[in-house]
């Protein structure tokens, strides 16, 4: 080995062994040595995930060894990190390294948890040299190659490593604490553990439960109403047989629907009323339209996405769908850096298109047909730099293997080939169809006949081949029959008086919400923010704010699962027992979806640089914690002041504007998680009372 002077090597850090081997063999960096390569000047070493982890209780203080109320709340004055017992090894491999090297080149994953994997370590083993950043979206050598020649400044991606430190003690703070504090009430041995995120998430899960077994169907009516037509009756002499009408359905008046916010007509004698006066009535064609429409294709892949899609195509789990795109990525180079949350892709990769295009070809000469048919030249809505985040979406990657798909696994094989195809539909045509809408009156009550019939398959026939095996024969059938029985609307014009032959009136039920699977589950965490009705969290709380992050949302559903606080009965997400009670026992401010949609949207603005301070976000936790604690340690004590004179309850009349008071939560402040009273019309009114 060549020996070199003291400092005088750049070490490539990166987050798992098989990256690092990628990397160094892209730097020509061979010589392997135990934990690390070795090359000229050059040293690539790895962690194997966290290679540290914060101290428990115990490690601040031995007293904490015995759980207790009284100890409680844990608030560390000076947070520690220690080394994992499983990797202390390579963690002394790089404080060797770090010794001899004068800058850093940071590798991890490109994400806040891959910031935090080395800055944790540099900053642990107060590394004070030079670093720079390797921002890697796939690890094919041509991405590789491209990353390390576009190394960025390492201060563009500081604010992630704050983000992630806030991230996880904002977790230790509530998880340590609110565990303990539940798993003595318990009073059982049984753990209950509580997370920022974890307790939420299972707090949806507990309430769609609830809303299910409490559901009681009601009955409403539909209309279905039959009109003779000059086309029809020039080929039918009788109408006995419904197919020889038109047949409408009539619409739920709009003015009742804003008034009632009602969707369906609940009111038999109200559906009779108007059979009664539209029977053997003629009714004005006010529209009769027949529009070609145009449909683009979907937008690409991110984690979520392909999430979702994977659970309802053949019930894999959220964690299996990153398992297997991480191996996508990882190992079989594949596809490009799979906890993306972008569905778009930048200009520049215009440029890979046909590169991309011949790679998969050779991979799987089975889908060169379709290669074939796509027009290279064609722009999508893909390709948007504005909506690019710090990833792209996940789309296939230049990398052409020996034995290309046949080295998959049929689970890999299936993921890959969503990915595949939805790149493959951006270079095809829109799908287009006809739109044809009838709508006929009858004084003041409006019939509705409307068809779309295919006319360009386009994007359509890329996807439409691609098969799931868990759908049944008999759902398959059901659609096909029901595409081949579609009304073909006849010919009518505006302003046409048509008899209604008469009126039919359907007896329906209203259906309970389903319960989650992964997939749906996955797709309510990420959208709670475009969920929010409450006219004051909107203000606060942006549509894209969600539980959770691509990377994390997985590993908490997970978790639920190995908590025994959710099981699954077939695809089916159900609360447990255990989960249950655990969801009544904390205070709403713990498992409010909103409120920690708010704290994650805090730590996207840390990690985005975007006025929000780590400091300020952890006292806020701080706050609600000695809050809840103090809950449960006095729970006959109302905190909170007000003139004792005067008792404000909700529902009753604002004392500064007349309008309803109601009970809302502190959501900032000292008193985060206090109920107080406010005014229905803020923010025109701010008047407000403690209870």
């Amino acid at each position: 080995m060549a020996v070199h002077k003291k400092n005088t090597f750049e070490l490539y850090l990166c987050e798992k062994p098989s990256q690092g081997r990628d990397i160094a063999k892209a730097l020509g960096v061979r010589q392997r040595s135990d934990g690390y390569f070795q090359g000229d000047g050059l040293f690539v070493s790895w962690c194997i995930g966290h290679l540290l982890e914060m101290i428990p209780p115990d490690g601040y203080d031995s007293r904490y060894k015995r759980w207790s109320l009284h100890d409680l709340p844990i608030l560390p004055q000076e947070w520690k990190l220690e080394a994992k017992k499983s990797t202390r090894k390579q963690l002394t491999v790089i404080k060797k390294l770090l010794k001899q090297t004068h800058s850093v080149v940071i590798a991890t994953d490109a994400d806040r948890e891959g910031e935090t994997i080395a800055r944790e370590v540099l900053e642990h083993l107060k590394f004070r040299g030079a670093t720079r950043r390797l921002w890697l979206s796939a690890l094919d050598p041509i991405s590789i190659q491209r990353a390390l020649n576009s190394i960025r400044n390492s201060q563009e991606t500081l604010p992630l490593y704050h983000s992630g430190l806030a991230r996880g003690r904002a977790d230790w703070l509530i998880g340590m604490n609110l565990t303990r504090a539940y798993t003595i009430l318990g009073n059982d041995r049984q753990v209950r553990s509580v997370g920022r995120v974890q307790t939420p998430t299972l707090a949806l899960i507990v309430n769609r439960d609830r809303e299910i077994s409490h559901f009681k169907a009601q009955a409403y009516y539909e209309i279905a109403a039959f009109f003779q037509t000059k086309s029809q009756t020039s080929q039918h002499s009788t109408h006995s047989d419904n197919s020889a009408l038109l047949e409408t359905k009539w619409q739920f008046p709009t003015a009742i629907e804003q008034k009632t916010s009602l969707r369906h007509c609940f009111d038999k004698a109200l559906a009779l009323s108007v059979i009664e006066r539209c029977q053997n009535q003629y009714g004005v064609v006010t529209t009769a339209t027949t529009q070609r429409k145009k449909q683009p294709p979907p937008l690409l892949y991110n984690l979520s996405g392909l999430q979702q899609e994977a659970s309802r195509r053949w019930g894999y789990g959220a964690q299996e769908v990153l398992n297997i795109a991480q191996s996508l990525y990882e190992t079989h180079k594949l596809t490009t850096y799979p906890r993306s949350d972008c569905e778009y892709l930048p200009l520049s990769q215009l440029n890979d298109v046909s590169q991309i295009f011949q790679a998969l070809c050779k991979n799987d000469p089975a889908i060169c047909h379709l290669l074939a048919q796509a027009d290279q030249k064609q722009r999508s809505r893909v390709w948007n730099d504005k909506k690019i985040t710090a990833h792209h979406a996940i789309i296939p990657t230049q990398a052409a293997t020996a034995g290309g798909t046949g080295k998959l696994n049929n689970k890999e094989r299936h993921i890959y080939d969503l990915i595949r195809r939805r790149y493959i539909a951006q270079f095809f045509p829109d799908y287009e169809y006809d739109q044809s809408i009838i709508l006929i009156t009858i004084h003041a009550d409006q019939f509705k006949a409307s068809v779309r019939i295919p006319c360009v398959q386009g994007w359509k026939s890329v996807l439409g081949s691609t098969s799931a095996k868990s759908e049944s024969g008999a759902s398959n059938k059901k659609k096909t029959l029901a595409k081949e029985n579609e009304q073909v609307l006849p010919v009518v014009t505006k302003g046409e008086q048509l008899l209604c032959d008469h009126l039919d009136l359907q007896d329906k039920l209203t259906t309970p919400p389903k319960h989650f699977t992964e997939g749906t589950l996955i797709k309510a965490m990420e959208t709670i923010g475009s969920q929010v009705t409450d006219r004051v969290m909107k203000k606060i709380l942006r549509e894209t704010a969600g539980l959770g992050t691509q990377a994390t949302r997985a590993n908490i559903i997970q978790t639920l699962f190995q908590r025994q606080f959710i099981h699954k009965d077939k695809k089916l997400i159900k609360a447990t027992p255990l989960g249950f009670a655990l969801c009544d026992a904390v205070p709403d401010t713990i498992k409010d979806p909103l409120l920690t949609a708010q704290w994650e949207q805090q730590l996207d603005d840390i990690a985005n640089n975007n006025g929000q301070d780590i400091n300020g976000f952890l006292q806020q936790q701080i706050n609600l914690l000695k809050t809840i604690i103090t809950q449960i340690k006095q729970p006959e004590v109302k905190t909170g002041k007000g003139p004792a004179s005067v008792q404000y309850k909700a529902g009753k009349p604002c004392p500064e504007c007349g309008q309803p008071l109601e009970i809302r939560q502190a959501i900032r402040g000292s008193r985060v998680g206090q109920d107080y009273l406010g005014c229905s019309h803020f923010p025109q009114c701010r008047f407000y009372s403690w209870s």
